[in-house]
């Protein structure tokens, strides 16, 4: 048994009793992916099997926790367990000025861990030492903390002795929630101690999706092991690259084998050190890799962790049994009904899937003019590859003998050749010689070569038929909401960085610009809450996309986004905007104080709209 479970911690038990339970339960190695003090609550990713080698690629994900801080109060320990330091009167404090000091443990800082912690000192916990009656001497470190939010504050009563309030952090591996709390009592003068913390996310392990023990047992007594997460899909925040079969039967021995040209984008962005999930042409997880670049020569993959048995690891060749035509612009919840549809031909007839799709643009050459697209190619292949269950992407060349084609031409020299035992389009699918050939005539010609084709029908929802043009048309007017809804995932725009007016950096709020490509659909001019993904690393953000007319204004609009609580230089990178709510139209302001204003309450309100949805919300829902 390989995979990961995320358990919701009770107070009380240790990290190491929960990590027995689980070896109990699954009669399997285990271990977990960052401990959590005993009476700390919340999600506790345990690996299982194969999975414990994988740890590490969990352990360096974000991590989101809500604690509970009690002023007046310090402990040897940092937090109510430990030995009471000194108390002092906290009635003092008050929500404002925690409110202000906040801002200080934000961005990359030095903190000094606990003395009462697992942190070694001459290979011996820090812990042990203490309750020996040591002396230690710990010393400061750095720490990463992206986040940090004022959520409640509860004044000192007749009721409550100690004032108390609760934060909301997110922050990298290795901080301590207790050291926050200790450093914000020392800063105010009165002492105080975390009296309570919960994990709320760790990577893509979040709490909504997480099982208490109870539950867990309850699970696996009626046979249900659906709460065991697949290594393939616990690790999808890492790229992925497949690899030939002539490379799979190299790399699982652990040798380097040539990698697939042309690299997709997200793999040709990244570092050469970046970890990457190497996968088989069935999308089997075979191990860990990285690319290996030499100017002389085409990268290869190395692997770094092997994950399938040699002995017992199949390679057989994947047939193409099933292919989708279309231009997919938008790749919205009609396309995804078809896609589907091809999901399931390819799992019926045992092979693999391929998405034939034209550039330019038909129309730029039947018409002379495009539509704008929703879509680049690069978001476009992504999506079909990595969520939509596609295997292979096929572009024709659209040309003047393509496009005058007769309608067994283009079968005879299009689909044939595949050896496809299926066929998918939709129901307004046209061909051939000025676009006479319906679906229905593909769908009669291709029985007659013992080719079946399903045609998928208009389908509709709340804001009426899904397609590109619909789309296109509430993004003109300004509607996010129908625009994503129709989608299925947030509208995107991909493109490189460069260089702005640096007037962001200057004020507090520092952005990274992104001129939209030629022919890209694009939102209405305003302010929005949305998600930035850098090399496979996602950030929250507010987005602006307009002219900047408060401070002289750009010839053509442009986007901004500015990632909360980070300073990254990511001039002449790619990344990936994706807009998530629109939160007010662009306006001229009077002056940059207006102008600093306006951006921090904008910075409020989309920080409470991504706080409430879940981490890949910005994402389709995987076809598998």
């Amino acid at each position: 048994m390989d995979g990961f479970i995320c358990v919701n911690k009770a107070a009380g038990p240790s990290s190491g009793h929960i990590v027995g339970n689980m070896k109990r339960l699954t009669q399997s190695k285990c271990g977990h992916c960052g401990t959590l003090d005993p009476q700390a609550t919340g999600v506790l990713p345990i690996a299982v099997g194969k999975a414990t080698r994988l740890s590490e690629f969990v352990m360096n994900g974000e991590k989101k926790y809500i604690g509970e801080i009690c002023f007046g109060i310090e402990t040897d320990s940092y937090d109510k367990d430990g030995r009471i330091v000194q108390e002092q009167d906290a009635s003092f404090v008050s929500a404002e000025m925690v409110q202000q000091l906040l801002p200080q443990f934000c961005g990359e800082i030095m903190q000094t861990p606990p003395p009462v912690s697992a942190l070694k000192q001459d290979g011996e916990p820090l812990y042990k030492k203490i309750r020996r009656g040591e002396q230690v001497e710990v010393q400061p470190r750095p720490a990463c903390i992206h986040y940090i939010a004022l959520l409640h504050f509860m004044p000192a009563s007749p009721t409550n002795a100690h004032p108390r309030c609760q934060i909301e952090v997110s922050c990298a591996k290795g901080v301590y929630i207790r050291s926050i709390a200790h450093d914000l009592g020392q800063l105010l003068g009165c002492g105080a101690h975390l009296s309570a913390l919960q994990r709320t996310q760790v990577g893509q392990f979040c709490l909504e999706h997480s099982y208490t023990l109870d539950q867990l047992w309850e699970m696996q007594e009626q046979g249900d092991m659906s709460f065991l997460l697949p290594m393939n899909e616990a690790l999808a925040h890492i790229p992925a690259i497949s690899a030939e079969n002539s490379a799979v039967r190299l790399l699982v021995h652990g040798n380097d084998a040539p990698a697939p040209l042309p690299l997709p984008p997200q793999i040709s962005s990244q570092p050469a050190s970046a970890p990457l999930r190497v996968l088989d042409s069935y999308g089997r997880l075979l191990g860990i890799g990285r690319l290996k670049t030499a100017e002389s020569s085409a990268p290869l993959i190395s692997m770094d962790k092997v994950l399938v048995d040699v002995d017992k690891y199949e390679i057989y060749e994947a047939p193409l049994v099933a292919c989708a035509i279309g231009n997919f612009d938008g790749l919205h919840h009609g396309h995804r009904a078809l896609m589907e549809e091809l999901y399931r031909k390819k799992q019926l007839h045992h092979g693999q899937s391929a998405v034939i799709t034209f550039s330019p643009h038909p129309l730029s050459v039947i018409r002379g003019q495009a539509p704008e697209l929703l879509t680049d190619d690069s978001i476009k292949d992504m999506l079909l590859l990595d969520y939509l269950g596609v295997d292979r992407i096929i572009t024709l060349t659209f040309d003047q003998k393509l496009m005058n084609s007769t309608p067994e031409g283009f079968i005879d020299s299009t689909i044939v050749p595949l050896g496809v035992k299926e066929v998918v389009v939709g129901y307004n699918f046209t061909f051939a010689a000025y676009g006479r050939a319906t679906a229905h005539t593909l769908q009669e010609l291709c029985a007659q070569r013992g080719i079946n084709v399903t045609i998928i029908p208009e389908i509709s929802g709340p804001y009426g038929v899904y397609s590109s043009t619909n789309i296109r048309r509430y993004l003109s007017e300004g509607n996010l909401q129908a625009v994503n809804a129709m989608l299925g995932y947030w509208f995107a725009i991909e493109g490189k960085v460069v260089r702005g007016n640096q007037l962001g950096r200057t004020i507090g709020f520092p952005t990274a610009n992104v001129l939209p490509i030629e022919g890209q659909a694009i939102p209405q001019r305003g302010v929005y809450a949305g998600r930035i993904v850098h090399r496979g690393i996602t950030y929250d953000g507010v987005i602006n996309f307009g002219v900047k007319p408060t401070i002289g204004g750009e010839k053509k609009p442009l986007v901004e986004a500015y990632l909360f609580d980070q300073q990254l230089d990511l001039y002449g990178e790619t990344i990936c905007i994706y807009f998530g709510k629109f939160l007010r139209p662009e306006r001229r302001f009077t002056g940059i104080d207006e102008l600093k204003a306006q951006i921090a309450l904008d910075d409020q309100e989309a920080r409470r709209f991504l706080a409430k949805i879940s981490p890949t919300a910005h994402l389709p829902k995987r076809i598998q």
